[in-house]
C-alpha cells in the first residue's frame, strides 16, 4: 500500500446515472504520479484522440496531485484534463484554491466524468456519499450565485467547482471556476462541462494522510519553506504586489504585448496606470492565498461597491496593455465579470485584440459588429463585450469561437495570434527565444506554462539566469523547464513555488510522504514520458509537426527589443532551435516517437 494516496477513483456516467468506484493500481500511481500524468493515461486508455470534445463520448478527468493531502508548500492544486474544444489537442488545465485539497480528502484520487445528462445536474462527493442531483434551477446562475446556493444547502466549508453562463453556452474558452475566484482557465473545459449538462461538483472531506517516513518528509518541507522565504520573488515581490508586480518588469524587457502583438511599445505613464504598485495604492484590499501557500499572490480588490479577485498580471496585460486600455478599474470590472461568467481572460483579451485589428483594417465592419466601434482603446465597450461573449449574443457569438476561428471566417488568419489554436498570453516571443520555442512546442498550444515558464530563466532566475537571445542553449533550457513544469503539474505544486525550489526538495518530500523513493532525475524522466504521451495523443488527433510553429507576424515583422529591431529568423534561429529540441526529446516525425512508451498492464 502506497502512503499518501487513496488508490481509488470514481467513474460517473452522466447518460445513465451510473457511478462506479474503481481501484487505482500502484503501477499507474508510480509511473504517472497524479494530476496531469493521470490525465494523459486515462485519455489514452479511453481512446479520446478522435472524439468530438463537445459530444457525450468525451471524458473529463479531474485528478489530484501526487502531493495532494500533504502539507507541502502550495500542494493544493489539481488538474482537469480533456480534449480541448478550442484546439483539438489534449489539454491539462490546473487550478489552486482549496477545492483540490478537499477533493483528495473525500477518499478519492481521480474522478472520470463521462456521457451527457438529460438535464442539468451536479455531483456531491464526500467520504460516505456520492450523489448525482438534478438541478435545472441552478442553470443560468453565475459563479457567486451558484456557490452561495450550494454552500447554503450543504455547508460553508463545502467547496464548489462549477461553470457559469459561458460554460453553459459552450464558449470555446469557457473556464471551470472553483472557490469563487480560482480557475482552471484555458482550453474550454467549461464548455466541456456545459456540453455534459454538468453544472457543479461539490466536495466535503476530512480524511488525513500521515507521512510514510516523517523525518525525511519534515526535512524536505523545512528546506522547501526556507527557500521560499529566502527567494526575493516568493518572499517579497509576489506577496507585496501579486502577479501584477510583473507588469513593469515585462514592459522593461520590451515583452509586454500591445495592439494584438503588433509591437511592445507603451508610454511609461500608461504602464504606471496599470502597474502592480498602482493596483496596491488604489483598488487593493487584502492578499489571498491558496491552500498552504505563504506566497499569497492573489489580490482581493474593490472598484466602487464591487469586490472580487484580481486582476492578475495576464488579465491586466491581455485586457489592458494588449487592447490599449490603461485603466485599472475598467480592467478590474471586466475581470470580475469573467470570474462570474467563467471566461479565460487570456483567450478573451487575445481574441478581442484580433477583432480590434480586424476592425481597424476593414476586415470587420460596423454592421458585422452590431454597430460597435471595435477600436483599440475602447475601454467603455469592455464589460459589454464580456457579457455578449458569455451569453453568445450578437457579435459575442463569433468572438466566443476564439481568435483562430474568428480570423479564418473573415479571411485574415494571419491576425490570429495562436499556436495550435490556443491564444498566446502576454509575452511577445520576439523578446526571448526561449519563450518562442516554448510556445511552439507546448503540447496544449500557445502557452507560457506548459511551454515552459521561460521568464523565470530570462529575468529572475538568479544563478540560473541565462541569455534570452543565445540560440545554442535555447532547446536545452526549454526542455528542462517543460519537464519541471510537468513534474509540478503531476504533483500538484504551484509554478510560482518553483522560483524557489525544485525536484531536489520535491523528491525528498514525495518519498517521505508516500514511501515511493523517486530521485530528482526519476521525476524528470516520468515527466518526459507524460509529455511524450501528450504528443502521441495530438498526432493521433490529427495535428502535424508543422503546427510546432508561431504566427507569421513574429518571423516577418520586426519590433524594437533591447535596443535593436528584431524578428525571429525562421530559417536559421527557429529551425535550429526546433531541430535541436526534437533531437533532445527524441521526436522524429508525425508518425513516430523514438522514446519507449510505458503503459502499465
Amino acid at each position: 500500500m502506497i502512503s499518501g494516496y487513496n488508490q481509488r477513483g470514481i467513474s460517473v456516467d452522466l447518460s445513465s446515472g451510473k457511478i462506479e468506484v474503481f481501484p487505482l493500481p500502484e503501477e499507474i500511481i508510480t509511473n504517472y504520479l497524479g494530476g496531469r500524468g493521470w490525465g494523459a493515461w486515462f485519455l489514452h486508455e479511453e481512446n479520446q484522440a478522435l472524439v468530438d470534445p463537445l459530444s457525450s463520448e468525451s471524458i473529463l478527468v479531474i485528478a489530484s496531485g501526487g502531493l495532494g493531502g500533504s502539507v507541502a508548500p502550495t500542494s493544493g492544486r489539481f488538474s482537469i484534463i480533456f480534449k480541448s474544444p478550442l484546439t483539438g489537442t489534449i489539454f491539462s488545465s490546473n487550478s489552486g484554491g482549496f477545492w483540490g485539497h478537499i477533493f483528495k480528502r473525500t477518499g478519492y484520487d481521480v474522478l472520470l466524468i463521462k456521457g451527457r445528462a438529460a438535464q442539468p445536474v451536479y455531483l456531491y462527493l464526500s467520504e460516505d456519499k456520492i450523489e448525482l442531483i438534478e438541478c435545472p434551477e441552478l442553470w443560468g446562475l453565475n459563479i457567486p450565485e451558484l456557490t452561495q446556493q450550494l454552500q447554503a444547502k450543504y455547508s460553508p466549508q463545502a467547496k464548489i467547482l462549477g461553470i457559469g453562463p459561458a460554460g453553459e453556452k459552450q464558449v470555446r474558452f469557457a473556464s471551470i471556476m472553483n472557490d469563487l475566484g480560482r480557475t482552471a482557465g484555458r482550453g474550454g473545459g467549461g464548455a466541456v462541462m456545459g456540453a455534459k449538462n454538468l453544472k457543479a461538483i461539490v466536495v466535503a472531506g476530512r480524511k488525513t494522510f500521515p507521512p510514510f517516513q516523517r523525518e525525511k518528509y519534515q526535512t524536505g518541507l523545512a528546506q522547501a519553506n526556507k527557500l521560499i522565504r529566502s527567494m526575493p520573488v516568493t518572499s517579497k515581490a509576489f506577496p507585496l504586489l501579486g502577479t501584477a508586480g510583473l507588469v513593469k518588469l515585462v514592459y522593461q524587457h520590451d515583452m509586454l504585448v500591445h495592439r494584438n502583438f503588433q509591437d511592445t511599445s507603451h508610454l511609461p505613464e500608461n504602464i504606471e496606470k496599470i502597474s502592480g504598485e498602482t493596483l496596491r495604492r488604489t483598488i487593493f484590499r487584502a492578499p489571498r492565498g491558496c491552500f498552504n501557500c505563504r506566497i499569497r499572490c492573489a489580490r482581493l480588490t474593490q472598484v466602487d461597491h464591487r469586490q472580487g479577485e484580481g486582476p492578475e498580471f495576464e488579465t491586466i496585460a491581455m485586457l489592458g496593455a494588449n487592447l490599449e486600455i490603461y485603466d485599472l478599474p475598467t480592467i478590474a470590472r471586466a475581470n470580475y465579470l469573467c470570474n462570474e461568467y467563467g471566461l479565460d481572460t487570456i483567450s478573451l483579451g487575445n481574441t478581442l485584440g484580433a477583432a480590434m485589428e480586424l476592425f481597424e483594417k476593414g476586415g470587420l465592419s460596423s454592421p458585422e459588429t452590431g454597430g460597435l466601434e471595435l477600436c483599440f482603446g475602447a475601454g467603455h465597450l469592455l464589460e459589454e463585450l464580456v457579457r455578449l461573449i458569455a451569453h453568445r449574443e450578437g457579435l459575442g457569438h463569433e468572438l466566443a469561437e476564439g481568435a483562430r476561428r474568428l480570423c479564418q471566417k473573415y479571411q485574415a488568419p494571419e491576425l490570429a495570434m495562436v499556436v495550435k489554436g490556443l491564444e498566446l498570453p502576454a509575452y511577445d516571443p520576439r523578446s526571448t527565444l526561449m519563450q518562442a520555442l516554448g510556445y511552439a512546442t507546448s503540447t496544449r498550444g500557445g502557452c507560457h506554462l506548459k511551454g515552459g515558464y521561460m521568464i523565470s530563466l530570462g529575468f529572475f532566475g538568479g544563478a540560473r539566469e541565462v541569455d534570452r537571445f543565445l540560440v545554442e542553449t535555447v532547446a536545452d533550457h526549454v526542455v528542462d523547464e517543460q519537464d519541471s513544469g510537468c513534474v509540478a503539474d503531476m504533483l500538484g505544486i504551484c509554478r510560482f513555488a518553483y522560483f524557489a525550489f525544485s525536484e531536489n526538495e520535491l523528491s525528498r518530500i514525495y518519498a517521505g510522504f508516500t514511501g515511493v523513493d523517486l530521485g530528482p532525475h526519476d521525476l524528470k524522466r516520468l515527466a518526459r514520458q507524460v509529455i511524450d504521451e501528450e504528443r502521441r495523443f495530438n498526432l493521433k488527433a490529427g495535428l502535424k509537426a508543422s503546427t510546432d510553429t508561431l504566427p507569421t507576424r513574429f518571423f516577418t515583422e520586426k519590433i524594437k527589443i533591447a535596443g535593436r529591431q528584431r524578428a525571429i529568423d525562421r530559417e536559421n534561429q527557429f529551425a535550429y532551435m526546433l531541430n535541436k529540441y526534437y533531437e533532445i526529446r527524441k521526436w522524429t516525425n508525425d508518425s513516430n516517437l523514438k522514446t519507449n512508451k510505458i503503459h502499465p498492464k
